[in-house]
Order: C-alpha cells, then sequence, then structure tokens
C-alpha cells in the first residue's frame, strides 16, 4: 500500500510533469519564414513575430528567403513552422499548378487573414506611361527565377489591358527587390512591388518620385484579371505617409495576404499565436501602420480551398468568430 507522503509525492510530480509537457511547446525556437528585407512581407513577419514574442510564451525566429517559393516550401516540409503568403499563391501550392507542378505543397494551412497585399506597377513621376496600357512597347522586368509569384500577379494587371510578357521588352531579374534596384538604375522603364512596401520610399527618394499606374475599376477589367487568378481584386488604395508615390485614388491588384502554417504544427501553439495577434493590434500598429488594414473580424475569413490549421479552428470558435463547416 502506498503510503500518503510518496502518494503526495506522486501528485506533485504529476503536476510538475503535466507543465512540462503544456509549456514544452512554448519553450522550442520555431521559425517564421518571409521575403527578404524591404519587401512588405518582410517587414509584416518582423512585426508580428515581435508582438507574439513578447505577449506570449511563443520563440520565433524570422527566417528570411529569396522568394514565396522557398517560404513556402519551408513550411510545408517543417523547416519553418509559419510563414507569409498572398492567398492566390497558397491556393496554387496547395493545388499543385504552375511552379508547383507535379509536387503539390499538401502540408499549408491558414492561421489567419493578415489584411489586403495591394501590388501594382509604377513608373517616375514625369514618365510619358500613364496606364497600363502604355506600358506596351517598354521595358518591364521578367523571369523572375527566385519570386515566381510576380510572374501571376504581373500578368493579372496586364490582363486589364489585354497585354502579356509578349508585350513588354522583358528584363530578367531574381527577385522583387532586385527588381526595384533595376528600376532605380534606370534599367526598366516599370517597376513591380506592394505600395506601401519600406522599398518603395527608398525607391521613390532615389528617382525623384514614381506614379502608380491605375487601372481602371470596372466589370470587365475586373474579370479579365481574374481570368489569370480568381482570388485577384481591384482594389483602391488612398494617400497615406508610408504610401510612397500614391497622390490620389489609386487602383490596383489586390489580394488576400494570410499567414499561414504547417500542418503538423501543434494546435496548441497555432491556437496561442492567434489569440496573442487578437489580443494586440494596437502594438501591431506601433509596430508598423500597415497593421492599420488588419481587421479582427476577418480573421478567419472562409477561402475557396485553403484550409485553416485545427488549432486556429478550435480558437476562432471558442470566440464566437469561426463561419466555416
Amino acid at each position: 500500500m502506498i503510503s500518503r507522503f510518496k502518494f503526495l509525492s506522486l501528485v506533485v510530480l504529476s503536476f510538475i510533469y503535466a507543465a512540462a509537457v503544456s509549456g514544452s511547446a512554448y519553450s522550442q525556437t520555431v521559425g517564421f519564414a518571409t521575403l527578404p528585407p524591404g519587401a512588405i512581407n518582410n517587414i509584416t513577419v518582423n512585426v508580428i513575430a515581435k508582438v507574439v514574442q513578447k505577449n506570449s510564451g511563443l520563440k520565433l525566429r524570422v527566417i528570411p528567403m529569396r522568394g514565396t517559393q522557398a517560404v513556402q516550401t519551408s513550411v510545408n516540409n517543417g523547416t519553418a513552422a509559419f510563414g507569409i503568403s498572398d492567398l492566390s499563391n497558397l491556393t496554387t501550392a496547395l493545388k499543385g499548378e504552375d511552379q508547383y507542378k507535379k509536387r503539390a505543397l499538401k502540408n499549408l494551412r491558414v492561421a489567419f487573414k493578415v489584411r489586403t497585399l495591394a501590388v501594382g506597377m509604377f513608373v517616375k513621376k514625369n514618365s510619358k506611361i500613364k496606364s497600363v496600357g502604355d506600358i506596351k512597347g517598354k521595358k518591364y522586368p521578367s523571369q523572375w527565377s527566385a519570386f515566381p509569384n510576380a510572374i501571376p500577379l504581373s500578368l493579372g494587371i496586364m490582363a486589364t489591358e489585354g497585354l502579356t510578357f509578349k508585350d513588354v521588352v522583358g528584363v530578367p531579374v531574381t527577385n522583387i527587390i532586385r527588381g526595384a534596384d533595376d528600376f532605380k538604375a534606370g534599367k526598366t522603364d516599370i517597376g513591380f512591388f506592394a505600395v506601401g512596401a519600406p522599398k518603395m520610399a527608398e525607391v521613390n527618394s532615389a528617382v525623384g518620385g514614381i506614379r502608380w499606374l491605375s487601372i481602371e475599376k470596372t466589370p470587365g477589367k475586373l474579370a479579365k484579371m481574374q481570368a489569370v487568378r480568381p482570388d485577384y481584386f481591384i482594389h483602391t488604395v488612398r494617400p497615406n505617409p508610408i504610401n510612397a508615390g500614391i497622390t490620389g485614388p489609386t487602383n490596383v491588384l489586390g489580394v488576400d495576404l494570410a499567414i499561414m502554417v504547417g500542418a503538423k504544427v501543434k494546435d496548441e501553439v497555432v491556437s496561442k499565436f492567434v489569440a496573442t495577434v487578437l489580443a494586440n493590434k494596437p502594438e501591431l500598429i506601433k509596430g508598423h501602420p500597415l497593421f492599420r488594414g488588419f481587421f479582427p473580424k476577418t480573421m478567419a475569413k472562409q477561402f475557396k480551398f485553403a484550409k485553416y490549421h485545427p488549432g486556429a479552428i478550435k480558437f476562432y470558435k471558442s470566440k464566437g468568430m469561426w463561419s466555416g463547416k
């Protein structure tokens, strides 16, 4: 028969063990993959990682990578627990289409929708190029060996005027940072980037001002854009101190930006992660003004193909935020 002392000792040990097990998910440092410095996805991830680590037991290490494909692959194979991607490219990876043909990334799940990612084409402020249609025959970044997602994004914008890469003079680049540097150096006539990215402030200053090409916002133009990728939409951006080159309402390509997570990441880690983000919007905004576009009510937005991680679903249900099946 077990003594009272031994019994109490076992009880205490069991509590210690339970605490250790429950805390082990948070003590381990996990990777958070993103694009290189200068990209808007990089600043987004850095701010989220800093806020989550400060306000929870989670330890996050930001891992900059050359392009979205590398980011998604690292999350899929478990090298990183979290990553960032626009929804269209996430869907493409899950389905095994385009650059993911015959190697679909089946382990990608959604943690939450961050905000709308606005991307577009820009020119020098004094350029004679006034519209997307005017880019025909002009020098435009192409190939995008380390950032192939720029190809469908560019095509989505070009399609609104019935254009493709065959209608421009392609200048090979590796990624968006190199593309912006080439524009700054005068190697291209048109640049391509995300509105509000830190790199755009640098380019704007270097060339004496930039101007974004606005897309005509009509049902017909939208249909042409969505024929490239159905997740794309026409999004209006307005002047803001962080939106270099935006001097009035300007229509660009919009797509939902999501934080993704590996399917095998523990539920409690994902729940803790999204709970901390939800609770700290003011601190996120202090990290960068772009988080004014983060709306907690849309964190669990439902998508046609991409699925949420069970840990995220559990949390959203507990808060009455879940509208999915």
